[in-house]
């Protein structure tokens, strides 16, 4: 994963959030919401977020929902990212592999991928915002507290960095993180970007967050996920749970049924 870049502050994404929300989203629409159903659509990428989009202007989104969605309900919204390693990178790839745990627990499960597909240098903390901001605008029109649920942010190895970083970012925002699930993940992401963009504080350390590595791990290893729940609850963090899953460097949903029920059990 690239390094977050640093010029995305807070009062940048907030600007950009503002002239996303004017600027609206014209492409394919995604169709209706119904039940139990996945979805997808290419979606453009609202203007106020171009800047933060680099060269992507089209977001392939992918939505899935819970059995009984129904769009005039509040419903929780997990937002996944994948790794930026080559044959690895789709977040709705990975989204279909976490469908069926974040649907059968009463989620919406959203993810989007750049199109066209950007180089390494160019997947960046700003193209996964613009990316997840334009997931969000494009279910809004069919359901009615699509501006305002509770996010959770799920993600594999370097997308769990993607994933922690992205947390802190709606967090300034005063969106309601609900939760974060960090599974393969070699360092901590959650610290560094709340330091960033000045969400360390008591609301934030909150956070249910759940770690998620593999016994055999030896990408992201046992050692690192222990190093990185020691460097949560150094930094206050209260809820914090380390989980293990048999295997080595690999998706796996297993820990994720129990970790959306404890994020939904918290109250956001």
């Amino acid at each position: 994963m690239p390094a977050p870049d640093l010029a995305l502050t807070r009062r940048h994404a907030l600007l950009a959030l503002a002239a996303s929300a004017a600027s609206g989203v014209r492409a394919d629409a995604l169709p209706p919401l119904a039940p139990g159903a996945w979805a997808e659509a290419r979606v453009a990428i609202p203007a106020g977020l171009h800047r933060l989009a680099g060269p992507a202007r089209i977001a392939q989104v992918a939505v899935a929902t819970p059995p009984g969605f129904d769009a005039t309900g509040a419903w929780p919204v997990l937002i996944v990212n994948a790794t930026s390693d080559t044959g690895h990178q789709s977040s709705r790839q990975l989204m279909a592999a976490y469908r069926a745990a974040a649907t059968a627990a009463g989620w919406v499960a959203l993810a989007a991928d750049p199109e066209p597909a950007v180089a390494l240098r160019d997947d960046t903390l700003s193209l996964r915002y613009a990316l997840a901001r334009t997931a969000l605008a494009a279910v809004q029109p069919m359901w009615r507290d699509a501006d305002q649920p509770a996010l959770a942010f799920a993600g594999f190895s370097g997308g769990a960095k993607y994933a922690g970083w992205l947390a802190a970012l709606f967090a300034s925002q005063r969106a309601r993180v609900a939760g974060v699930f960090l599974s393969g993940v070699n360092e901590d992401p959650l610290v560094a970007a709340a330091r960033k963009f000045g969400v360390l504080d008591e609301r934030f350390r909150a956070t249910p967050v759940v770690l998620q590595g593999g016994r055999d791990d030896p990408v992201a290893t046992p050692a690192q996920h222990r190093a990185v729940e020691r460097t949560l609850r150094d930094a206050r963090f209260r809820a914090v749970r380390l989980e293990w899953v048999d295997g080595g460097h690999l998706v796996d949903a297993t820990g994720l049924p129990a970790a959306l029920a404890w994020f939904a059990a918290s109250g956001w």
